[in-house]
């Protein structure tokens, strides 16, 4: 059984928490680019079409850059 976070669900993992954190307006955030994104072990490094590291995402949480 293959127990490694997939890009997506990191994804969903990181538009979840964004999404969650604008209690106002629950403007769903952009896609990070998945040509940029790269996974380490269990932690996904997120970034945006210009490379900036929007957000690590691993099993224990979601951190924002």
């Amino acid at each position: 059984m293959w127990s490694a976070m997939e890009y997506e669900e990191a994804t969903s993992l990181y538009r979840k928490k964004m999404t969650d954190g604008d209690r106002l307006f629950r403007l769903a955030p952009p896609l990070p680019s998945p040509v940029l994104s790269h996974r380490h072990d269990e932690t996904w490094f997120l970034r945006d079409g210009d490379g900036r590291l929007i957000a690590r995402v691993s099993p224990s949480g979601v951190r924002l850059a």
